[in-house]
């Protein structure tokens, strides 16, 4: 039996992604034979080149041309029609809009980045061009402009580096997502996508899963299912933490079990994908496979039970066999890294982590270790990411000691949790050990905003511990949430007075307004602790519309929108503007110079990239 298992578009293409090698290695080891491949940056290799650019740039022109006649002939007052237009014309409208508002500002700049683009890509892959900072700046504003003149002849929807955009006139309902998947006018990767599948369809392939982490990859995700569909004889499914997260939703759609796919898959992955596989081959029931959702012929769904829980020491490492590392856009690769399953603290209030994970448990320090020498020694990789979102401290200690003492000479960076634990020995051997970067939640100022959080955390140390992790030479990043219920303007004035008066130790921050998450613990107290009421985006939208009692949700999002614009304005000419959310490329150069010249670099010119 033949397997493959896609990685689709949109993510960050910088490096790859976890979850289709993790599965890869569980199904290797059964003895199936099974490969991975990451279409995502496979797509934007096809999109970042001067030829592709070009004829995008020419086909937005002609499209601007064509969309300006119709509207002139058949809307003389384009903008006292619009609200009572259907969607359709409206999407017409607005991308006329979009486009001409482009070429307005940026027609020169625009029409030289073609010219530019394949200069830009060489830089980011160069071991000597992309640690040259302005080079970086260059390279990195210029696939930026690249990316929108791709994003043009298919507005309203837009790709960015690290993220996709869909019709902002439609909600996130199986209806409109359903329409965008065949809709050529807007989704830029159907004609890509059916060149894939022709290919991929000379494989003879018995099962394709497609892995979905995020709403980012959901259009693209389901439209290359439903080519898949019609050029291969395969079995179908989409897994991922996304379909996890919108499960009972799936189930009112049962129309997508054909068109699109087979089945899909939810929670944990590791043992239930062997399960899909001993189906397909005969060896199992499909009513007998953890996780499923498939449709039985007389139109009734198979919903399978949860996921079985497993130890971390029952997976075997992910499999990258096969991968072309040249083709992602960086120097030198940064590999993800999972060191446990779920989180160990796991009462956020805000957090939706949690949800369709099995309870935390982590891999034995050696074990780790054995993963990471394992990928240097076969890999050459030396730069990697725990992607856990959060990691004990003293297992962090263990960690490092171990490291230390097998003197790997790797660099990583990872999320955690302030925690006293964290003290300088600890940190110190951290860094020892490899850690360049490490993302802090601090999430806002006030004692009692934090215990509504329920975030566990002795406040009072947190500026504490990341003044040592600095003086350990660690890049501190400070998480942060604008607009909890009930927060008042002086408390989130506070908050972001914290971030303005440590910049000392503060290396960058991550700002974002309080976002009312469909799985979120928060959820259970709705009427209470300051959340009203609610109404959905859309059935496939993980954020509600909330009414709270505190700053209302367009207020939120103003304020984290002007302190991140002043914040990028004053640093403009620094390294972490550039780079804020892309800590890939901080930890390369945080290996190669430190922190004092990461931090500390100025440039002549006003380098700033403004974020969408």
């Amino acid at each position: 039996m033949k397997m493959l298992l896609i990685y689709p578009p949109q993510w960050n293409p910088a490096n790859p992604y976890l979850s289709v090698p993790l599965l890869a290695g569980q199904l290797k080891r059964a003895g199936y034979d099974v490969r991975a491949r990451d279409i995502n940056v496979e797509f934007f290799n096809y999109i970042l080149t001067s030829e592709h650019i070009e004829k995008c740039f020419n086909a937005a022109r002609d499209t601007e041309k064509a969309l300006g006649e119709y509207i002139a002939r058949t809307y003389p007052e384009p903008e006292k029609a619009f609200d009572s237009l259907p969607v359709s014309e409206k999407t017409k409208l607005l991308k006329f809009k979009l486009i001409n508002e482009y070429f307005s500002k940026s027609f020169k700049e625009g029409s030289l980045i073609s010219k530019k683009i394949d200069d830009a890509v060489s830089v980011l892959r160069s071991k000597e061009r992309f640690y040259d900072p302005e080079q970086l700046f260059d390279a990195k504003k210029t696939v930026q402009e690249a990316l929108k003149i791709a994003s043009l002849p298919f507005r309203p929807n837009e790709l960015i580096w690290d993220n996709y955009f869909a019709n902002s006139l439609m909600k996130m309902d199986w209806v409109n997502i359903d329409s965008q998947c065949k809709d050529p006018s807007v989704n830029m990767f159907i004609d890509w996508f059916y060149e894939k599948a022709s290919e991929i369809s000379e494989e003879e392939l018995d099962f394709i899963g497609i892995s979905v982490p995020d709403l980012s990859q959901m259009i693209p995700a389901f439209t290359l299912a439903r080519i898949l569909k019609e050029k291969t004889s395969a079995h179908i499914q989409i897994g991922g933490n996304y379909i996890t997260q919108n499960k009972k939703d799936f189930l009112n759609h049962p129309e997508i079990f054909g068109e699109y796919v087979d089945s899909l898959a939810t929670g944990d992955g590791e043992k239930s994908v062997i399960e899909t596989a001993e189906f397909i081959s005969g060896k199992r029931s499909i009513e007998d496979v953890h996780g499923i959702i498939a449709k039985r012929e007389d139109g009734s769904l198979i919903v399978g039970k949860e996921p079985e829980r497993f130890r971390m020491s029952e997976i075997c490492r992910p499999c990258f066999d096969g991968y072309d590392f040249s083709l992602y856009f960086s120097p030198e690769t940064v590999l993800p890294v999972q060191l446990g399953k779920g989180c160990y603290w796991g009462k956020c209030s805000f957090c939706d982590y949690y949800y369709g994970q099995q309870c935390f448990d982590i891999k034995k320090p050696e074990a780790a270790c054995d993963e990471l020498e394992y990928y240097k020694n076969t890999y050459g990789i030396k730069h990697f990411m725990f992607i856990d979102e959060a990691v004990p401290p003293v297992y962090y200690d263990l960690l490092s000691k171990e490291l230390i003492k097998r003197d790997l000479g790797i660099y990583f960076y990872s999320f955690a949790r302030l925690e006293k634990e964290f003290t300088p020995e600890v940190l110190s051997n951290m860094y020892k050990a490899g850690a360049r970067i490490l993302l802090w939640g601090y999430e806002c100022h006030s004692e009692r905003i934090m215990e509504m959080m329920n975030k566990g955390i002795d406040t009072k140390l947190r500026l504490d511990i990341m003044r040592q992790s600095h003086e350990a030479g660690i890049w501190n990043n400070a998480l942060f949430i604008i607009g909890y219920p009930t927060e008042t303007d002086e408390e989130i004035e506070d908050t972001l007075n914290v971030i303005k008066n440590n910049r000392d130790i503060i290396n960058s921050c991550t700002p974002s307004n309080f976002s009312l998450k469909k799985n979120a613990l928060i959820m259970k107290t709705i009427g209470k602790d300051g959340v009203l009421s609610y109404e959905t985006n859309g059935e496939f939208y993980t954020v509600y519309k909330d009414k709270i009692v505190g700053t209302d949700q367009q207020q939120r999002r103003e304020i984290r929108r002007q302190f991140h614009l002043d914040l990028i304005r004053e640093y403009s000419n620094c390294l972490w503007p550039v780079v804020y959310s892309d800590f890939d490329s901080t930890l390369l150069y945080m290996a190669k110079y430190g922190l004092d010249y990461t931090m500390n670099y100025r440039s002549d010119r006003d380098i700033c990239l403004m974020f969408r």
